[in-house]
């Protein structure tokens, strides 16, 4: 009997022994694939149905899947094998192999002065991306260096009731796994100063829930004139001194804040602002231009106010023909004030 019971025990023992053991192999296991994770180049599968490799060869190789066009990877290595540049990715988060490098793609500082910024909103979403890696494909492919994203915003009713843009997050997510760097914009509407009040509150609040390492971008204000439906739209004469009561309010809490608007608009009503501006104009939207804004023919381009302030120039709103084939609108922003 004794016998019996001292079998039992030791039974027991190894069974405590080896799911100890287990688990601290697995725990071990998760601590290098979480490691390989956070040291790799987050990058994005570009290519269609891209074959993915238990080894960097090319004759006799095992495929071990095909890898999906926005599929999301982790870059571990880049080397070349055979005359043919290669990177070692993981997979779900979990499987080790091989892909040719021309098949992958991942966000790279672009070294110019200005640079392409895209904004999005759930407008964007369907329309332009099904998923957020979908959007991913897209900065990727037409080299956006920032994003700004749609917040929220005050209604155009009487109420003014303060919305919060459905699809944020998607594009969120996205800036974030690349490392691209992204801001919020908020489209304003106040009357007076109590409701300046409600609007720093709500930017601080959203900023606050949803800021995240890459959120580096200041916050930018859209202010437009809505051809008679937004709830601002008569006291544009006056409006300047509200918006400015809002950028100083932002400042004390310390968030960095910028103006955007139709370029007639604030040569017209804005151009005493103290900040700096994202200015809209729509000149030639079938490519990419090569002059900056203040070289059209836009009535204010020569307004010496806003020529000094003006760090970011919407050229687009429905992409640029077959260099952005996207049907949105794309900016191009002055790389130093960002950096």
């Amino acid at each position: 009997m004794k016998k019996k019971i001292l079998l039992i025990i030791i039974i027991l023992l190894l069974v405590i022994f080896v799911g100890l053991a287990l688990f601290a192999a697995k725990m071990h296991y998760e601590k290098i694939n979480q490691e390989e994770i956070n040291s790799s180049i987050h990058g994005v599968v570009i290519g269609e149905k891209v074959p993915f490799y238990n080894k960097a060869e090319v004759d006799n190789v095992r495929q071990i899947k095909l890898l999906e066009k926005g599929e999301n990877v982790y870059i571990l290595d880049e080397f070349e094998a055979y005359d043919i540049e290669w990177y070692k990715i993981k997979v779900d988060g979990k499987i080790n192999g091989y892909v040719r490098a021309e098949n992958i793609d991942y966000y790279k500082e672009i070294n110019s002065e200005k640079v392409l910024v895209s904004d999005v909103s759930q407008f964007n979403k369907d329309k332009n991306f099904k998923d957020s890696k979908e959007f991913e494909v897209f900065l990727l492919e037409n080299k956006i260096s920032y994003v700004y994203i749609r917040a929220g915003g005050r209604g155009y009713g009487e109420k003014g009731n303060f919305y919060t843009d459905e699809n944020y997050q998607m594009y969120v997510e996205a800036c974030e796994y690349l490392n691209v760097p992204y801001g919020f914009y908020f489209l304003e509407e106040a009357l007076n100063s109590k409701e300046i009040d409600e609007e720093v509150e709500f930017i601080k609040n959203f900023l606050k829930d949803n800021k995240g390492k890459n959120c580096v971008l200041p916050v930018a204000l859209d202010i437009e004139n809505h051809g008679g439906k937004g709830r601002a739209d008569n006291i544009w004469e006056t409006r300047y001194t509200l918006v400015q009561e809002l950028l100083k309010d932002l400042k004390k809490e310390k968030i960095d804040a910028i103006v955007y608007s139709n370029a007639q608009t604030a040569n017209l009503f804005l151009s005493e602002l103290k900040t700096k501006f994202w200015l809209a104009y729509y000149p030639e939207e079938y490519k990419v231009p090569k002059y900056w804004y203040f070289d059209t023919n836009q009535p204010g381009a020569s307004n010496t106010k806003l020529q000094k302030r003006t760090i970011g120039w919407q050229f687009t709103e429905h992409g640029a023909g077959e260099e952005i084939p996207q049907d949105l609108d794309v900016s191009l922003m002055k790389k130093d004030f960002y950096k």
